[in-house]
């Protein structure tokens, strides 16, 4: 069975919406753009602070278990 458009789908009715406003607005392509970029910048910086807090949690009980050894 071919996967195309599903009537009932939530995905088909916001596809329509885009295509709605790219027909309507011209300038909508540049404002998604921007959208797009400030998700994957947004999202690399949660990755960096989730990096750097597991790092930190590392740190921490790694010295808390040799602070409780003494």
């Amino acid at each position: 069975m071919p996967i195309g458009l599903q009537p009932n789908s939530p995905y088909t009715l916001f596809l329509i919406f885009i295509l709605l406003l790219l027909s309507v607005d011209p300038g909508t392509e540049a404002k998604l753009a921007f959208l797009k970029s400030f998700l994957l910048t947004t999202r690399e910086t949660v990755r960096t602070f989730q990096s750097g807090w597991e790092g930190w949690h590392a740190a921490m009980s790694e010295f808390f278990s040799t602070w409780g050894n003494r």
